[in-house]
């Protein structure tokens, strides 16, 4: 009567106090064990709260106390702690909702995805929570299990059909494994149903650009902007929009936004780079792509762009050495291996490295005309001219290439069989009507 007097006073401690005195006279009373630790509870001590529910004797712990013990584990963040109380817990009874989400909660916490999603899926068997589902909806997305969300998302919308959280995330879904009109009705939907969804339109936007429907693509994004400016994908995807319509004064301007939100540099300056190119403005792009780099060093997307410019406005070396930085961090970037393998064949050094690269490529694209060519240009500048000719032969069928051509041409000047040099060199001219070289190489054939 004292303790439950201070406690309508709302003095717990003095309650506590009581109590302990009552333990000592009925050491194994559970009622009593129970009241301690939810006062301590109350007072926020859960340590102690938790010590005195582990002072109950084993013969009289069940479901219940594992489970408190595994709540107050959870509340003072002790995650492993918590799981381990949960599963005695679930020893007891492997049916038990509360353990179940517990055991889940804890592997959530602990970014432990997949014990997480199988103890929520057993949770759910004997459970109707559509808050339990929600969250698996979002573990099914961080896992990439598309079909699970939309089984999960469709089960929930015929219980409420106007939830706009539950629509967008099935349209997430349905985008990922490309069924594109179903996401985008119900991103649609989504979006009417909730004024304030940026992300739905976002991808409204998405699916527009995808399917190159540039003005409805374009309200999307601006109705987003108008609701949430500091999305920066937003901006970036005004940009692609822009890029898609060849509009790329307005797509340096959406770009150039998206950095003043917050967007990552590196990723802005490459935007930049490739909007210059694309726009003729080669020196720029070649100014943007290494800033991109100067932030992201080992960038495969930076370095290739820096690369190609750098062989486009004539900067052979440094694209040489661009390339090379490309293999060192991607040994299995075919364009690389053929760039730097052709580069060596074309200065006729390191001829068996030159190779050693080709054939890797090959290995990764053994049906690209042009790294044929390379490795037949490298027989060539080995003297090997009949296997020169096998590859050349095979590339000019492939791909019909002016460079390719002239190489064959070479080779069968080196074979004395003239007229057929004279056909490949006349093909040459077809496609390059300016190629002094070959108009040079005519010439010598003809006798002029």
């Amino acid at each position: 009567m004292i303790a439950a007097g201070y406690i309508g006073k709302g003095d717990l401690k003095s309650a506590v106090s009581i109590y302990e005195k009552i333990k000592i006279l009925k050491p194994s009373n559970p009622e009593i064990i129970q009241t301690i630790a939810l006062l301590y509870e109350g007072l926020g001590d859960l340590n102690s709260a938790i010590k005195t529910l582990l002072e109950f004797p084993d013969s009289l712990k069940n479901v219940d106390i594992y489970n408190r013990l595994g709540t107050l584990a959870g509340k003072s963040r002790n995650h492993l702690d918590a799981i381990k109380y949960y599963r005695q817990a679930y020893n007891y009874d492997t049916t038990n909702v509360l353990t179940l989400i517990g055991i889940g909660t804890g592997f959530d916490i602990l970014n432990v995805k997949d014990s997480a999603i199988y103890y929520y899926e057993l949770a759910l068997k004997y459970s109707d929570s559509n808050d339990l589902r929600k969250r698996l909806l979002d573990l099914y997305g961080d896992t990439e299990q598309y079909e699970k969300i939309i089984r999960t998302a469709r089960g929930i919308l015929r219980i409420d059909y106007y939830d706009a959280y539950v629509r967008r995330s099935l349209g997430f879904a349905l985008y990922k494994l490309g069924l594109f009109d179903e996401a985008l009705s119900e991103f649609l939907i989504s979006a009417g149903l909730n004024p304030r969804d940026d992300y739905s339109r976002f991808y409204i936007a998405r699916i527009n650009l995808e399917q190159r429907r540039y003005d409805e693509a374009e309200k999307a994004i601006e109705d987003a902007i108008k609701i949430n400016p500091d999305f920066t994908e937003l901006w970036v995807y005004a940009g692609f929009i822009a890029l898609d319509k060849k509009d790329y004064k307005t797509a340096r301007y959406y770009f150039t936004e998206a950095a003043y939100h917050n967007a990552d540099m590196s990723q802005i300056y490459y935007l930049l780079g490739a909007t210059c190119e694309l726009d003729g403005a080669y020196t720029d792009a070649y100014f943007y792509y290494k800033k991109s780099l100067s932030l992201n060093q080992k960038s495969p997307a930076g370095l290739s762009a820096l690369a190609n410019i750098c062989d486009r406005i004539g900067k052979k070396d440094e694209a040489l050495r661009t390339f090379e930085k490309i293999i060192q961090i991607d040994s299995t970037d075919a364009t690389a291996l053929n760039y730097v393998g052709y580069t060596y064949a074309e200065r006729g050094e390191k001829l068996d490295y030159a190779l050693e690269l080709i054939e890797k490529a090959l290995s990764i694209e053994p049906n690209n005309g042009y790294i044929i060519d390379s490795r037949g240009w490298v027989y060539y500048q080995k003297g090997d001219y009949n296997s020169a000719l096998i590859d050349l032969k095979r590339a000019s069928e492939l791909v019909e290439d002016a460079v390719i051509f002239e190489h064959l041409g070479d080779v069968y000047l080196k074979l004395n069989e003239y007229e057929k040099a004279i056909e490949m060199y006349n093909k040459v001219l077809n496609l390059d009507p300016k190629n002094k070289s070959v108009k040079h190489k005519l010439s010598n054939l003809k006798g002029e």
